[in-house]
């Protein structure tokens, strides 16, 4: 039986899964960097147009690492973060030692999308030609970063312990005794 302090413990997990699915709603639609070249035309890329040019240029490894860290692993933690959360909600029916597998994924993998952030980091310090070419960071990777520091608070914020104090033990792992 849940009591208030084990409903209260999932507030803060779940609050801050939804400021981060909302936050990846900007993280997708406006420009993640811009970038300008001298006899171009400045272009602003989102992370989407980002794997589409790589793919383009023939960068299909890069385009894989861009797209996973980007898009498919923020996506992938949060419905990871939501199958705990609502697991929490069901108790008796937890298989705690599966959803703690699960915890443990998406705590592992939270670091990795800022990965992202330091590349856009990176091209910002690295490619300054003067008049020649420059990268600025685009308001779409700040809130990409807002996005994966707040799953990861939300990964931090929940208490798998919790998934133990509801779940059901089997009964094919109960010992009799005769």
């Amino acid at each position: 039986m849940n009591t208030s302090s084990e409903s209260a413990g999932a507030g803060p997990c779940a609050a801050c899964a939804l400021g981060a699915l909302v936050m990846l709603v900007p993280a997708n639609l406006l420009p993640a960097m811009h970038v300008e070249m001298a006899g171009r035309t400045p272009q602003a890329a989102t992370i989407y147009e980002g794997v589409v040019v790589l793919v383009e240029e023939g960068m299909w490894g890069l385009a894989a690492i861009v797209f996973t860290a980007s898009m498919l692993v923020p996506l992938l933690k949060l419905v990871g973060l939501g199958w705990l959360l609502a697991a929490t909600r069901r108790p008796g029916r937890v298989d705690a030692r599966r959803l703690t597998g699960v915890y443990r994924v998406v705590e592992f993998i939270g670091p990795w999308s800022m990965l992202d952030v330091f590349l856009v980091g990176f091209l910002c310090g690295a490619v300054r030609f003067g008049r020649l070419a420059s990268v600025e960071p685009g308001p779409g990777i700040v809130a990409f970063g807002a996005a994966v520091v707040l799953t990861m608070f939300a990964t931090r914020a929940f208490d798998p312990r919790r998934l133990w104090r509801q779940s059901v033990v089997p009964e094919h792992f109960i010992q009799r005794r005769s």
